[in-house]
């Protein structure tokens, strides 16, 4: 392991791997609130009633009634 570390600067490294982290974390919390599908707050009653409305509606436009 010592061998690696005189080819890679570790302070480049710690910081590298920091902002990689960073990232990711970022990327999965924006996927998470960008929709539905991966909404994590399906639990809060407001959150369950607009998504109820939401499917009506769509429902709705689908198959609109004579």
């Amino acid at each position: 392991m010592w061998r690696y570390w005189r080819i890679v600067d570790p302070r480049k490294a710690i910081i590298l791997t920091g902002l990689l982290i960073a990232f990711v974390s970022t990327s999965i919390h924006l996927i998470q609130i960008s929709g539905d599908r991966y909404n994590i707050n399906s639990w809060h009653p407001d959150t369950v009633k607009a998504a109820a409305a939401r499917a009506a509606a769509s429902q709705n436009a689908a198959n609109p009634s004579k």
